[in-house]
């Protein structure tokens, strides 16, 4: 991913070339894809209970809900991405998905920083975190979207710390050479959720956490400032 502020403009904010989101018609999937990615969390949930059968921390049954809930997250996904449909549809699914799967609170304090998130306060970080997950659906879902008529393959799982690592692939993309994506996940409400997400050995949260920070700095070292460039970078990928 390119800086998310640009070293030229002070005050402007990039992403990954070609990060505008395509319009297409509308589709008429996305209610079904809602109510089919929220009842497999809720069947995990369930399955990471201590009730479920008494082996929910065990880490063979830990490995396995992992990898079915990146089974799951990545079928609806790439789903989404697929479908013919309406532009802002589509990233308001998306966002739903990130809200479900990915433990956005922990990741929007990490990548923000502990120094910067101790100063804001309780109103700025709440527009932070509702900036920075319109951002990440925003940039990531181009990102995927270059790799949607791939095949989407699990390869390896294992025990990670108190979670549980996924490595995946797409293949048979254009390329002709496979993408492969590792997934971190922690446990968070009962679940599982997504804690971390490595493109080709580049770790989203560190990448991000890297360029807010520059941000921060570059607008006057205040959570205004860095919320005034998010909202332009915003307004920018609105009229792509």
């Amino acid at each position: 991913m390119k800086p998310v502020c640009s070293h030229g403009n002070p005050n402007a904010m990039t992403t990954p070339s070609g990060a505008g989101i395509r319009p297409s018609a509308a589709g008429t999937g996305l209610q079904h894809l809602r109510r089919t990615a929220i009842a497999a969390v809720l069947a995990i949930a369930g399955a990471l209970s201590p009730g479920a059968a008494g082996a929910a921390d065990a880490p063979s049954a830990l490995v396995a809900n992992g990898k079915s809930i990146i089974r799951s997250l990545s079928h609806s996904v790439f789903t989404l991405l697929r479908d013919e449909s309406d532009r802002r549809k589509q990233e308001a699914t998306f966002r739903t998905l990130f809200a479900m799967y990915f433990d956005v609170p922990r990741i929007a304090r990490f990548v923000l920083g502990r120094a910067a998130w101790s100063k804001a306060t309780a109103d700025e970080r709440a527009q932070f975190l509702n900036l920075f997950q319109q951002y990440v659906v925003r940039v990531y879902a181009v990102q995927l979207r270059r790799h949607r008529k791939g095949k989407f393959e699990i390869v390896a799982a294992g025990p990670d710390r108190n979670g549980v690592f996924v490595t995946s692939r797409m293949v048979g993309l254009r390329s002709g050479r496979p993408f492969h994506m590792k997934w971190r996940l922690r446990p968070s409400g009962g679940t599982l959720k997504v804690r971390d997400m490595v493109f080709e050995n580049v770790s989203m949260s560190i990448n991000q956490r890297r360029e807010f920070a520059s941000a921060y700095r570059r607008h006057g070292g205040t959570m205004a400032g860095l919320l005034r460039a998010i909202r332009t970078k915003m307004a920018e990928l609105d009229r792509q």
